[in-house]
């Protein structure tokens, strides 16, 4: 799988990104699990995946996937590099 670094020039949410896509975190809610998981400002992450019917969207943040609910998600602002 290719990985693509996308050429946001404005803040969007992870879950309305593009797939397969390395994005820049620019604004994360204070949810203590999101920090213990790596999901912090200006953190590189992959968006993998958003699931169909407003599920869940899989990123990875280094080596660890993780999967974050659509009103989480829509919360998180991502922008390119």
């Amino acid at each position: 799988m290719i990985k693509k670094e996308n050429s946001v020039k404005t803040n969007q949410s992870i879950y309305y990104a593009e797939d397969n896509s390395q994005y820049i975190i620019k604004n994360v809610p204070d949810f203590g699990i999101l920090k213990s998981l790596g999901i912090i400002k200006n953190a590189s992450v992959q968006k993998v995946y958003t699931h169909r019917l407003g599920g869940p969207v899989l990123v990875k943040v280094g080596s660890s996937e993780i999967a974050i609910g659509k009103d989480i998600a829509e919360k998180i602002m991502v922008g390119g590099k």
